[in-house]
């Protein structure tokens, strides 16, 4: 039988709260725990507590360290994008949080001398969030100076928008259809016909691998610690400001995150086919087929209606079996690499038959591990306990 290591997202104060739970996980084959331990600041004497009792169980700790966003939520009754991530206000990298970020490390490393650190939403927001693909939500001016400077300025990419927009106004199915295959980035340029957001998204991605060496090297100046992110799936990643191939000395492992249908999967492809909708004739079945090749989904089972996009939660288990092989495709091209790859599937919210077909297929990868968000595939969680993720 293959050895898997397994790991899984928790929270401190569940461990806490149900240490022989965790022990019974342990058991069960979990052999590394990653605990939250906020953004900019720890949770104390429940983190304290939560890593002397996985201490006593003889298995690895890693440390989950917030990045750019995540932390305090605005309070917005209704997004109006329907992106879930709009809620959570954005630190630009190479800001003046870049330093905090560095000092809980620090914090963290020291304090409870973790096996690894990992580093959470250490990205730009998802792209269900257009106007931030069109850097409109920005509001940091050192930043867009840094940009400036890089020679891609904030004006410009408000002019490839338009650009894009009108070549959207004259532009028929076919084409679309075509030139989506290979991507938003590859589309938004060749409908625009601007190099723009080759550049743009570009400069993202090097802000961000800019940042995570200087979290790296925090992390490794503590004997023995590794470090590495969960990541957006490579569907979007390169949008989201991470780049896969500029992580070889920095990142020991990297956690794809494949779960998280309705907000990583979803809603983007809701967004962009609601977004040609705007601007070109298109029925939403056509619009969504077009969004999802934006995202390498085409070959996919998705919804094909709005409507079904924004109330199917998770998905259905085809949804779900399809998406998540489609992801594990794209990962294997990275098999190579010198960090580990790590991915993250669910053990909750999916049926317990697509998870084992998903195992299965992890086991045909070239992966000799992944992470659970949740625990109740592993062992039902007692009904007392609320177990974040």
């Amino acid at each position: 039988m293959r050895k898997w290591k397994i790991g899984l997202y928790s929270h401190p104060d569940a461990i806490v709260e149900a240490p022989d739970y965790v022990k019974r996980l342990a058991d069960a084959g979990v052999d590394l725990f990653i605990v939250r331990t906020g953004y900019g600041s720890s949770y104390n004497d429940s983190l304290e507590k939560a890593v002397q009792i996985i201490r006593a169980l003889r298995v690895q700790i890693c440390l989950l360290a917030g990045a750019f966003w995540g932390g305090k939520v605005i309070p917005l009754e209704h997004p109006p994008d329907k992106s879930n991530e709009i809620k959570w206000p954005m630190d630009m990298p190479g800001s003046v949080a870049d330093a905090k970020i560095v000092s809980h490390i620090q914090r963290i490393c020291e304090r409870y001398t973790p096996e690894s650190v990992c580093l959470t939403h250490a990205r730009f927001r998802h792209p269900a969030l257009i106007d931030d693909i069109f850097n409109e939500c920005c509001q940091d001016l050192e930043y867009l100076a840094r940009m400036e400077a890089a020679g891609v300025a904030g004006a410009d990419v408000s002019s490839g928008r338009a650009d894009f927009e009108h070549a959207l106004e004259v532009s028929d199915e076919k084409t679309l259809l075509k030139i989506s295959e290979k991507g938003l980035i590859h589309f938004l340029g060749e409908l625009s016909q601007n190099d723009i957001f080759e550049r743009f998204f570009s400069y993202r991605c090097r802000a961000v691998t800019d940042s995570l060496r200087q979290f790296s090297k925090a992390a490794k100046a503590f004997e023995g610690v590794t470090f590495g992110i969960n990541a957006y799936s490579p569907t979007g990643a390169m949008v989201c400001g991470q780049n896969y191939n500029d992580y070889d000395d920095i990142c020991d492992y990297l956690h794809p995150l494949l779960g998280y249908m309705e907000w990583h999967r979803f809603e983007p492809i809701a967004a962009w086919g609601r977004y040609l909708c705007l601007h070109v004739r298109l029925d939403e079945t056509t619009a969504i087929e077009i969004a999802k090749r934006l995202f390498f989904l085409g070959d996919t089972v998705c919804p094909n209606r709005f409507a079904e996009l924004d109330t199917c939660g998770e998905g259905g288990d085809q949804s779900v079996l399809s998406i998540v092989h489609a992801e594990l495709k794209l990962c294997e091209e990275y098999a190579a690499k010198p960090y580990q790859i790590m991915p993250i599937i669910r053990g909750k919210s999916w049926s317990r038959s697509v998870i084992d077909r998903l195992i299965d297929a992890i086991g045909q990868s070239p992966f000799n591990a992944f992470v659970f968000q949740g625990p109740d595939y592993l062992l039902p969680i007692p009904r007392s306990i609320k177990w974040d993720w």
